[in-house]
């Protein structure tokens, strides 16, 4: 991880990994990672990804119990189901938009919008960030993830979302957050003007090399 760059931003922890020639930059991907990770997880991604491709990775504002951070807290309840704070999410979701505002002003991400992803938890902040500021977002990618209820309330115009492009993963053998919560995403967003992919994979709570390759496409045709 020689060639990452370590950024505070407003006190928040930042990685960066920038474009091996920046005036061929294909744009920025802002990743978000999950419960428990930091800022450096997900940018085990960076090399399968196009070299000119900006990545950008955000640390959650939380700590938990068993090291790394987190976006909100996670409960479980007495059958065994898990409740997200949604409050919390919220407050993490504007945490990740003055991130991305600041970055602009200071210029280390220069175009207008920028490509969103994450997993997991990273997932479910994604989301709500494309919600509620869908101007911000070229793309987005959910990885393992779930809504919050009712995010929906969250967007204002969906012609705002016309054409954006999603991409949804899901293991059919995630017991952390079981499928049936991916299709529930699949399920909102095909309701909404966007262009969007989706696919499950034969895996747990993880990103699968077929998956990944599928992100690889799926972002070639972003960029184009």
């Amino acid at each position: 991880m020689s060639n990452f760059e370590q950024l505070n931003i407003s006190g928040r922890k930042v990685l960066k990994r920038p474009p091996i020639d920046s005036d061929s930059s294909k744009g920025t991907l802002v990743l978000l990672h999950g419960y428990g990770a930091d800022e450096y997880d997900l940018m085990g991604l960076a090399p399968y990804f196009d070299e000119n491709l900006q990545i950008i990775s955000i640390r959650g504002p939380r700590s938990t119990v068993y090291g790394g951070a987190s976006w909100f807290d996670i409960d479980m309840l007495p059958d065994g189901r898990l409740r997200f704070n949604p409050e919390q999410a919220l407050t993490s979701t504007a945490l990740v938009l003055n991130t991305i505002k600041e970055l602009h002003s200071q210029e280390v991400i220069t175009e207008d919008r920028v490509l969103l992803g994450g997993f997991s938890q990273g997932a479910s902040i994604s989301n709500l960030v494309t919600l509620q500021n869908p101007e911000l977002v070229r793309g987005l990618l959910i990885m393992s993830g779930r809504l919050i209820d009712d995010a929906i309330e969250l967007l204002k115009d969906p012609q705002s979302l016309l054409n954006l492009p999603v991409f949804a993963g899901h293991g059919t053998n995630d017991t952390v957050i079981p499928v049936e919560y991916g299709r529930q995403i699949v399920a909102f967003w095909e309701k909404l003007p966007v262009e969007l992919v989706h696919y499950e994979y034969p895996m747990g709570h993880e990103i699968s090399q077929n998956e990944l390759s599928q992100i690889q496409v799926w972002l070639d045709s972003v960029h184009d």
